[in-house]
């Protein structure tokens, strides 16, 4: 029975060399004989030329200082460690070991729910003050920096001054709960009110950053627009949602994806303010690579769960890119 195979020639310029009729006609078409393309080519390196001069030091400076370390922890990843040092090769043992444990679970659920949990409160309320603060209100500049404030407040401090605010004993907050219930509330050391009280700590930091995004494009609405429905009788909650809103949900949706990833790499409030506690009821995923690579010196294991962390904001960041193209393709 004749097999179908392709027909092979030898080159008749070198002998030991075999190769296909059509790879070789493709070859010498495309690849030797593409004068036309290096000229292409070159006379683009030399238009832009000065441009890749000016970029280069900033194009070396990001690979250096981010992918770099990025390739380093993913290569660190698929090993065991003593301090810094690879010890043994053990490949995704310590990404399927994180998602085997309890407790990675457990700070794989307490980032979503601290992450959305925020979102829904910081972003609505972010708006409403922007929509506030848009009209012509008396000291309305003096408001708006005063609002600010917290998100120019380190975590630190943040993390600092919302413990003592809520502290059962000395706390003005339970000072006055203890006035009307008669009993202070020790907020951080209970399970079902600890990672509320978190958020909402959180929230009170991060919702400057949704209110001055949306306050920026609140500005760029036509007001002949909204003149225009409001002669028509449209009431203002109808003028905000058929009109403002659909103008600012670009920038909305801009504001939540950058918070998202803000969220997702926080570290210092919850180490400050809870510590992960009680009994991992706050425990994020950024706390607990925190506590493997610098308090157990886990290096490889805390490398693997930063890069579920990676893995999360590449996800949010392809559909803020998304988002991006959308708007410009409107």
């Amino acid at each position: 029975m004749r097999q179908m195979v392709p027909e092979v020639k030898e080159n008749p310029e070198n002998s030991s060399i075999k190769t296909y009729p059509g790879a070789l006609t493709f070859l010498k078409k495309h690849v030797f004989s593409s004068k036309g393309l290096r000229d292409k080519f070159s006379t683009k390196l030399k238009k832009n030329s000065l441009p890749l001069a000016f970029l280069s030091p900033a194009v070396i400076f990001v690979l250096l200082i981010t992918f770099l370390p990025i390739l380093h922890a993913i290569s660190i990843s698929f090993y065991e460690t003593s301090y810094l040092q690879k010890t043994e090769f053990i490949g995704f043992h310590h990404y399927w070991n994180y998602l085997q444990e309890p407790a990675g679970r457990q700070n794989i659920l307490n980032s979503l729910i601290y992450v959305f949990g925020s979102l829904i409160l910081a972003v609505p309320f972010g708006v409403l003050l922007a929509t506030l603060l848009h009209r012509n209100l008396r000291f309305r500049t003096l408001f708006r920096t005063l609002i600010v404030l917290p998100w120019v407040v380190a975590q630190l401090i943040s993390a600092l001054l919302w413990s003592w605010l809520i502290n059962p004993n000395y706390g003005p907050v339970n000072y006055f709960i203890q006035l009307w219930f008669g009993f202070p509330v020790d907020f951080l050391s209970q399970p079902l009110t600890a990672m509320p009280t978190l958020i909402l700590v959180n929230v009170w930091r991060s919702f400057p950053y949704p209110m001055l995004l949306t306050l920026a494009a609140l500005q760029t609405i036509p007001e002949e627009l909204l003149e225009a429905a409001k002669v028509d009788g449209a009431s203002a909650w109808t003028r905000f949602w058929r009109i403002t809103l659909p103008l600012i949900q670009n920038t909305l949706l801009i504001a939540i994806i950058m918070l998202s990833l803000y969220y997702f790499n926080m570290v210092t409030l919850p180490l400050v303010l809870t510590g992960g506690g009680p009994l991992g009821a706050t425990e994020v995923i950024s706390l607990r690579v925190y506590r493997e690579a610098f308090n157990f010196y886990h290096i490889g294991y805390g490398s693997a769960i930063a890069i579920y962390i990676l893995l999360f904001n590449i996800l949010f960041s392809l559909l803020y890119i998304k988002i991006l193209r959308t708007e410009a393709v409107g």
